[in-house]
């Protein structure tokens, strides 16, 4: 199928695109990498009356660290994090979660802002995001304002964005060499989405766990945070068996919907196995 007839807009700056927005809100969708939605525009699952294409808008596409934490622009691409110019845990992170993003054609198009906005309960950007108390800074006509993690995704594929908002950049915690980081995903056939994806991002001080960060994609309709498993392992000392006994509790804290891909016991079990591998 072709998608139906729309208009298309190309401006040069954030200013043009918020104007845009301003005047058509819902009738209006961002065009960045356009991985997500123009498969759903060529089945008619979206008709936008209008597409804002942000590809020309200049300062969207950097990654910067300012101070605590690293600046993600929206229109950075996938590819682009699987080799970071930065050291550090937080690069190893994001450099592996990206391959998992995607075939390399979606990922030499798609783009971070767009994943985060797209909210795909299974998307290893929107999971990093959860997992790190990532901020998310959004513009419009009417100012800024910057929406916790926590408070961006509230169901499948729907965020706290309002419509006349465009995501500008996605602020992540700077995890300094105390962290440690891991990521492990399981699908079908690589390039596929998650049936399971878990990231994890581990502080330690004296050979224990001083911070926990855990979290799971692919049990819910949006990535969680796993702060039952996190609490237990907290204060402890960072052991094969500390590991253990908390990915066995990260196993009963989820309380996924089994559908074709899996049972929900079978996605317990994936979140057990997934959580060891990433911790360990």
């Amino acid at each position: 199928m072709k998608p139906a007839a729309f208009r298309y807009e190309r401006p040069r700056d954030v200013a043009g695109v918020l104007d845009l927005l301003a005047e058509h809100g819902d009738e209006a969708k961002i065009l960045a990498g356009g991985q997500s939605l123009v498969p759903m525009m060529n089945f008619r699952l979206a008709r936008p009356e209008m597409i804002i294409d942000i590809g020309a808008v200049s300062g969207l596409d950097q990654v910067t660290r300012n101070g605590d934490h690293l600046a993600i622009g929206s229109r950075v691409r996938h590819i682009e994090l699987e080799r970071p110019d930065f050291d550090g845990p937080l690069s190893s992170l994001l450099a592996v979660a990206a391959r998992y993003v995607g075939h390399i054609p979606i990922r030499l198009r798609g783009t971070f802002g767009g994943s985060i906005a797209h909210a795909d309960p299974a998307a290893e950007w929107c999971l990093l995001g959860q997992t790190l108390d990532a901020d998310v800074a959004v513009a419009s006509a009417r100012g800024k304002r910057v929406i916790a993690a926590a408070d961006l995704f509230k169901s499948a594929f729907i965020t706290s964005i309002d419509d006349d908002e465009l995501l500008t950049e996605v602020r992540l915690p700077w995890l300094c060499p105390d962290w440690k980081t891991g990521f492990s995903e399981f699908s079908r056939r690589a390039g596929d989405f998650a049936v399971v994806a878990v990231a994890t991002a581990i502080r330690l001080a004296d050979g224990q766990v001083a911070e926990a960060r855990i979290g799971a994609a692919g049990v819910g309709a949006t990535p969680i945070r796993l702060s039952g498993a996190e609490s237990e392992l907290v204060g402890q000392p960072f052991t094969a068996d500390a590991i253990d006994a908390v990915s066995e509790l990260a196993g009963e804290e989820v309380d996924p919907r089994g559908d074709i891909h899996g049972s929900a016991d079978y996605r317990r079990d994936l979140v057990r196995a997934l959580t060891r591998r990433a911790l360990s």
